[in-house]
């Protein structure tokens, strides 16, 4: 077999446009240009060749970056350029709100001019332009900036002032039904990628003239904006502090999503439970702002993230609150008890069925005994090996297209499951405790908490094999200590627990009546600690022909 001949590669040229500037930039001796945070802050210049060159310095010799030059009026000598990224902007309003009218309507400039005496730049501001966002520049770095978040920059001959002009567009995901919190009674709204889209579903349902809005960019080379979203005056000033001194040590080249931001601002990073939550709701976001909270809305995401939260915050679903109190306390009373059953019916299984026979009864005990007969490892290794093997069928079937990864999940266990019983490698009891396990951490509401969940089962199956019921109620001493010492942005972690608070217990693992919640609650530190002004319940008139002294 003959030895295939090797091409040679084609020269670097080949791949380089035909403007002879671009090709000093794929030369490996010309260093890249800076990014905008490491770039000088230089006025612009009264030529606009020379203002033209800086842009093109500073952004880079980039395909999809256009220089529009044109002339204002037919018979004006006024020379203009147009700086956007292609894809980023929206075409047909610079045609139709900016080059329209200055390109063809210009003869109005003139009479503008000659009646107040206006200069070009500030005729063409104020009497041609109609679009609706637009603000003044008058440095390189700024134009940079503008152009790199989707805005358009006109730069004017002889004008040491550009334009920036508002016209983002891209293409985004509809407002769609939240993925991971669906509700069964409440709104069906859910955030997108698009920022000021989120922003705006938040404005939608808190009215308030004190809601504030507060831009900022993070990232070096990203530049990825966010908005946190807070009353003035509910939300601590204490915590609004400390929060913008967390985001100002953030020093990354790119944040890509909510959970970047999240793993920077915690209290506690070596920690397995959350410390900030996230969602997709809009009325979830505002129901957090109405109680002190702040909220982190980042471009590009369709989570939000809450600060501060604590572990009783995990607990309840939106839909709780539109449902009567006294249902939805049941409810919740039933995911305690799936939280239970997802982190220590395992271990306790292990335990007992190990070291402490005798706490079954005896009829309990001989069916068990039955069914490990055969059975060639001990209930520990047993249920780690179970344990395992669901994790598994839970990855898969998330990895895959969703109607595979339901098919995968449901059947994936019930074969696997039999097939082990009749191989005689698990007894049946212990598939029983793996799947109400199972069911169990799938009832639990936040994503994030039944992650660390799953976690802590492991360690506790490994200390229910080693010591038994003296190695359950150690490791769950453990993890209360942690639990005990958690802080999120100060507030402590098992609020309204310990330390105490009446009003914050209301809406923990019960849910009380909407009209009995008269405080806001203590942890969050509110400063405006009464929600309701009338506590009094509303009593209904008396019908028509009833007495109104019975």
């Amino acid at each position: 077999m003959t030895k295939r001949r090797l091409r040679k590669p084609l020269p670097v040229s080949r791949f380089a446009c035909e403007d002879p500037n671009n090709h000093q930039e794929l030369d490996l001796k010309v260093p890249p240009p800076k990014p905008v945070e490491g770039q000088k802050d230089e006025p612009l210049e009264l030529s606009l060749d020379k203002n033209i060159c800086m842009l093109r310095t500073r952004i880079g010799a980039s395909d999809d970056v256009v220089f529009r030059e044109f002339r204002i009026g037919n018979s004006s000598a006024l020379r203009a350029t147009l700086v956007f990224i292609d894809g980023l902007t929206n075409k047909d309003q610079l045609q139709r709100d900016l080059l329209t009218p200055l390109m063809i309507f210009a003869g109005h400039t003139e009479q503008a001019e000659s009646s107040s005496g206006l200069h070009g730049y500030a005729a063409l501001k104020n009497h041609l332009l109609t679009v609706m966002e637009i603000k003044d520049v008058s440095t390189t770095r700024a134009c940079v900036e503008a152009v790199l978040a989707a805005n358009a920059v006109l730069l004017i001959d002889k004008s040491t002032e550009a334009l920036v002009i508002g016209v983002q567009t891209w293409e985004h995901r509809p407002i769609m039904e939240p993925v991971t919190e669906r509700v069964v009674r409440g709104p069906r709204d859910g955030f997108n990628e698009m920022f000021k889209s989120n922003v705006a579903l938040v404005r939608s349902r808190v009215k308030s003239p004190f809601l504030r809005v507060k831009y900022a960019r993070i990232g070096r080379r990203s530049q990825t904006t966010m908005a946190i979203v807070y009353d003035v005056n509910l939300a601590a000033p204490t915590l609004l502090t400390e929060l913008y001194k967390r985001l100002s040590y953030i020093d990354v080249d790119i944040v890509l999503d909510s959970g970047y931001i999240e793993q920077y601002i915690e209290d506690s990073p070596y920690s397995p439970f959350p410390q900030v939550q996230f969602t997709e709701r809009p009325d979830r976001v505002a129901a957090a702002v109405m109680e002190g909270r702040v909220a982190l809305i980042v471009d590009g995401t369709p989570f939000a993230i809450i600060i501060p939260a604590v572990l009783s915050n995990f607990l309840p679903t939106p839909e709780d609150h539109y449902e009567r109190w006294l249902v939805m306390t049941g409810v919740r009373l039933v995911r305690v008890l799936s939280i239970t059953f997802a982190v220590l019916l395992p271990a306790l299984y292990v335990a007992i069925t190990t070291f402490h026979q005798e706490m079954i009864p005896s009829r309990l005990a001989l069916t068990i005994a039955g069914a490990r007969a055969g059975v060639p490892f001990p209930a520990v290794v047993e249920a780690l090996l179970m344990e395992v093997t669901f994790e598994l069928l839970r990855e898969g079937g998330i990895r895959v297209p969703g109607t595979v990864g339901t098919t995968i999940g449901i059947v994936g266990g019930i074969i696997i499951g039999q097939a082990a019983v009749t191989a005689g490698l698990v007894s049946p009891v212990m598939v029983v405790v793996v799947a109400v396990t199972a069911i169990g951490s799938f009832a639990v509401p936040a994503f994030n908490v039944g992650l660390s969940l799953r976690l802590i089962r492991f360690p506790l199956i490994l200390l229910a094999g080693v010591l038994g019921l003296y190695g359950v109620f150690a490791g769950i001493i453990i993890v209360g200590l942690h639990l005990v010492s958690l802080r999120s942005f100060g507030v402590p972690y098992l609020s309204p627990l310990t330390p105490s608070d009446n009003q914050g217990l209301k809406d923990t693992f019960i849910r009380a009546p909407l009209w009995s919640m008269l405080l806001r609650p203590k942890m969050f530190r509110p400063r405006q600690q009464r929600r309701i002004d009338k506590p009094a319940f509303v009593q209904h008139p008396p019908r028509q022909g009833e007495d109104d002294d019975v």
